[in-house]
């Protein structure tokens, strides 16, 4: 197994392929296994899996975004008859976050806007994030984060999941919010402090850290939908 790069930035897309010392044919891995999987194994002992290969369907070529940061295990197994058979050599990930996620501020596009990104969650489809960046009139840049509701699921039902899965997302990576949900001081804080306020917006909790200020906001235009905002700290 090969992959593009050793070193990932969170939401980053990382390709991995497989490659062979020599000339095999698809008899020949039909043969051998029942099915390849590829498996990620994070600090904490948890596995993560992908089919990768069966009988009736073969993927030489995928690709995947890391939504937590940490150190990552990954290899193939392959199966016969429900035991393993095969494990590949090991790969080692460091997937790292910047100033906001996978972006630092002054590598901020050169772009007003750009078009909505999608990222790849092979363990996990439900919760694939869309983003795109945003440079207000004022010159501040900000990211825009929320999930796409790909299922056409009722848009209330939606936003209600969409909205507890942010917040968890944001909390796991940067702590618990410094303003958080039903405080009074949510309203004032989200007025004063950030630059850029969306239209139909309210805010639903606050994070903060050394570059960043981060917001969960719940936008009210066609339907509800859950959003997380965020821009540079030291902007003034």
């Amino acid at each position: 197994m090969n992959t593009d790069k050793t070193t990932c930035n969170l939401l980053d897309l990382t390709t991995f392929s497989i490659s062979f010392n020599r000339t095999v044919s698809m008899w020949d891995i039909s043969n051998q296994f029942d099915s390849i999987v590829w498996i990620v194994e994070d600090k904490d002992k948890n596995l993560h899996s992908f089919r990768i290969m069966e009988q009736q369907e073969k993927t030489f070529l995928w690709s995947h975004c890391f939504y937590y940061p940490g150190e990552y295990k990954t290899y193939l197994s392959g199966y016969k008859d429900k035991e393993e058979t095969f494990r590949s050599e090991t790969i080692n990930l460091q997937v790292v976050t910047k100033d906001f996620l996978g972006w630092k501020w002054n590598e901020f596009p050169d772009e007003p806007d750009q078009k909505r990104t999608g990222t790849v969650n092979l363990f996990n489809s439900d919760f694939e994030l869309t983003y795109y960046n945003h440079l207000s009139d004022n010159g501040v840049p900000g990211w825009n984060l929320y999930i796409f509701n790909s299922a056409g699921e009722d848009e209330q039902v939606f936003y209600e999941k969409s909205s507890d899965v942010l917040y968890r997302y944001i909390t796991g990576i940067y702590g618990a919010p410094s303003i958080d949900k039903n405080s009074p001081d949510l309203a004032e804080a989200y007025t004063a402090d950030f630059d850029y306020h969306h239209d139909h917006a309210t805010p639903l909790a606050i994070w903060e850290t050394d570059q960043t200020r981060i917001v969960q906001l719940r936008i009210d235009d066609s339907w509800p939908i859950a959003y997380i905002y965020a821009e540079p700290l030291s902007r003034r």
